[in-house]
């Protein structure tokens, strides 16, 4: 009988080098209402994506009622004036189309789904949703519910949990970066049908918006209903929120029952604005981006604390955020997060193979990021609700791949040092307080231990 040591072997199959790839190429233009529209060709795909970018970031929510951008995103699709209670589900549905939207610190997208043959019809059902949602009593009060639900599944999520702790910790108390997107225990209580509509009105307007439409053959589409859509108002004028310098610096949220220590280690940094930007990228990757990368192989691979670490940079309105995540067994969480500090103030600089890559995988993810309308159109709205270029994606690859260890004018070691600063780390912690809390102590990390309540009111 052959065995598995007798089969052939095969040859190893030749690897040859990526295919040149760039960012869809965009038209852009202005409808006579003065609406920005850019157009982003892609052949082959036959559904169309029609996104807009609103001046609605949950920012610009009133004070007590967090939560309430959402609401609305979520609510629009519910019914219009035009087709009441299920009518423009129904409308939708009839031709093949979907409604989806977020809410964000960087303002609010919708956008609808459609095949290109039915493409017409749902833009003005688009725009009528734009015009004339309702908002009304039974809808708002069954997502308001379906809100109390998410919230109370938060709850018993670990990694959420950590987050909006190292969310407590970075952020002035109160503040609306400190607080979950989908809103508080308490403001939820306090949305209501009349709060959405008046946001609704104010923010879901024309002002800093943009129709992002992406797909085969959108250039020649007829965008004239988006014409109708004439609400106008002015720019939020949120006021850029600064990372705290007082308060703990570690906050552990206590779940006695939780059978992981999940952690989130945070700062505020730089944005897309500043020159270093692509370097602080790479150097990211480095750390911890890659599962090559140095965070990756002390804690999982020398240590065998944890499946995988995880390290990146996003983009704020005001600057970025760089983020640290893991879960790591309870009895070496407290090293785990003191190991996780030492190599990312460490003096050792990164060397050239981890840069390498770090800065490869970086490039060379792009078209998976970017594979779908949606992810496109989505992309696109981003960048130019924050001022950019629809085409900055090529920019920005052009510079990361540019990137080395200590040469050039923004090295990823230079990014490392000047852009993170080692005093600035905060850390969430979701587990057992119980054990983690002394064993953090022991380490010099003392932490303020709050119940999951409290990090979601």
């Amino acid at each position: 009988m052959k065995t598995f040591n007798d089969r052939p072997v095969t040859s190893r199959p030749t690897v040859r080098p990526r295919s040149p790839w760039s960012f869809p190429q965009c038209i852009v233009e202005t409808l006579p209402t003065g609406l920005p529209v850019v157009r982003v060709p892609m052949p082959g795909q036959r559904i169309i994506t029609m996104e807009i970018g609103l001046d609605a970031p949950v920012g610009a929510e009133p004070a007590g009622f967090e939560g309430l951008a959402g609401l609305v995103v979520r609510t629009a699709d519910e019914s219009t004036g035009p087709h009441p209670g299920a009518a423009f589900a129904e409308a939708m549905e009839s031709i093949g189309a979907s409604y989806d939207g977020s809410a964000g610190v960087a303002g609010s997208h919708v956008g609808v789904d459609v095949p290109v043959t039915t493409f017409d019809a749902a833009a003005e059902l688009f725009v009528e949703l734009l015009n004339a949602t309702s908002l009304a009593e039974e809808d708002i009060a069954r997502q308001i519910d379906a809100a109390r639900a998410s919230l109370a599944q938060t709850s018993q999520q670990g990694s959420a949990l950590a987050g909006m702790a190292a969310a407590r910790a970075l952020w002035p108390a109160g503040s609306r970066p400190s607080l979950p997107t989908i809103g508080t225990l308490s403001s939820v209580e306090k949305l209501n049908a009349a709060a959405a509509r008046e946001f609704w009105a104010a923010r879901w307007t024309t002002s800093n918006a943009v129709l992002v439409v992406a797909g085969e053959g959108v250039e020649s589409l007829d965008l004239s209903a988006f014409g109708g859509w004439t609400a106008s108002g002015c720019p939020s004028q949120v006021t850029p929120t600064q990372p705290r310098f007082d308060g703990p610096r570690v906050i552990l949220v206590d779940r006695p029952d939780a059978v992981q220590a999940d952690v989130r280690i945070q700062q505020a940094t730089v944005g897309r604005s500043h020159p270093g930007w692509a370097a602080l990228k790479v150097a990211c990757g480095a750390l911890g981006g890659t599962f090559g990368s140095r965070l990756n192989q002390v804690l999982r691979e020398d240590k065998g604390w944890s499946y995988g670490v995880g390290m990146s940079s996003r983009p704020l309105p005001n600057g970025g955020l760089a983020t640290v995540a893991g879960s790591f067994r309870t009895e070496v969480g407290a090293d785990a997060v003191a190991e996780a500090l030492r190599i990312l103030t460490s003096s050792d600089d990164v060397r050239a193979d981890e840069v390498d890559d770090a800065r490869d995988h970086s490039v060379g993810v792009a078209p998976l990021q970017y594979d779908t309308v949606g992810a496109v159109a989505h992309q696109v709205a981003a960048l130019v609700g924050a001022g950019l270029a629809p085409n900055w994606v090529d920019d920005h690859l052009a510079a990361v791949a540019s990137v080395k260890a200590s040469a050039g004018e923004w090295s990823a070691n230079r990014a490392w040092r000047e852009l993170l600063n080692p005093d600035s780390w905060r850390v969430g912690i979701c587990g057992q307080a119980e054990k983690l809390a002394p064993a953090l102590a022991e380490r010099g990390l003392e932490a303020v231990v709050v119940n999951p309540a409290e990090v979601l009111s």
